[in-house]
């Protein structure tokens, strides 16, 4: 999904409204969105934190992956899921 289509379905929704994340569709959970991380970012400062100073060297990327690709972050389980979820979520 990219990120536009994600926004186009949270335009549809409450702006009020909790964002959870719904994990394990076999044994389903609700999750605490912990924030948003880019691909990018972290390598960044997984280079930072190993003290690599060269900013002169490009990350390098695995196959499929780029530098913009975004994450949700899991937060804090919550409660237990339902598995309809996967059955109704809009794509």
């Amino acid at each position: 999904m990219k990120v536009s289509e994600l926004i186009e379905l949270l335009e549809e929704q409450d702006p009020g409204a909790e964002v959870l994340i719904m994990s394990q569709q076999n044994w389903p959970f609700e999750n605490a969105v912990a924030g948003v991380a880019v691909r990018e970012e972290m390598l960044r400062a997984d280079r930072d934190e190993d003290g690599d100073d060269d900013d002169a060297e490009e990350p390098r990327y695995e196959r499929g992956t780029a530098p913009n690709d975004v994450f949700l972050g899991e937060g804090e389980q919550l409660r237990y899921g339902s598995k309809t979820a996967w059955q109704v979520a809009v794509r």
